[in-house]
C-alpha cells in the first residue's frame, strides 16, 4: 500500500473517533456514552495497528514516522516514497 494512502485512511479513522467522541457529550447519546468511547477505543488502537502494519517504504519496508504526513523521502534508504519499486 502507498504511504500516501495509508496516512490518509489513518486521519479518516482517527477524526472519524474525535467525531464520536465529541457526539458522545449529546444529552440525547449520554446514556450510550460509555459504549461509544469504548468502541472508539477499539477502533483507535485498531488504527495504530493498522500504521504498525502498512505505513511502511515501499523500497525498504521500514516504519515510515507517524508524524509526518508531508514526509517524501525515506529517511532510512533515502529513495522518494512516491516512486514505484522496480
Amino acid at each position: 500500500m502507498k504511504p500516501k494512502t495509508c496516512r490518509k485512511i489513518l486521519n479518516g479513522v482517527a477524526v472519524a473517533g474525535i467525531c464520536i467522541i465529541i457526539l458522545s457529550y449529546i444529552p440525547g447519546l449520554q446514556a450510550i456514552r460509555k459504549e461509544m468511547i469504548n468502541g472508539v477505543t477499539v477502533l483507535l488502537i485498531g488504527d495504530l495497528i493498522f500504521g504498525f502494519l502498512f505505513l511502511r517504504c515501499p523500497h525498504c519496508k521500514k516504519l515510515l514516522n507517524f508524524r509526518w504526513s508531508s514526509q517524501s523521502i525515506c529517511h532510512n534508504c533515502g529513495q522518494r516514497l512516491d516512486e514505484e519499486e522496480k
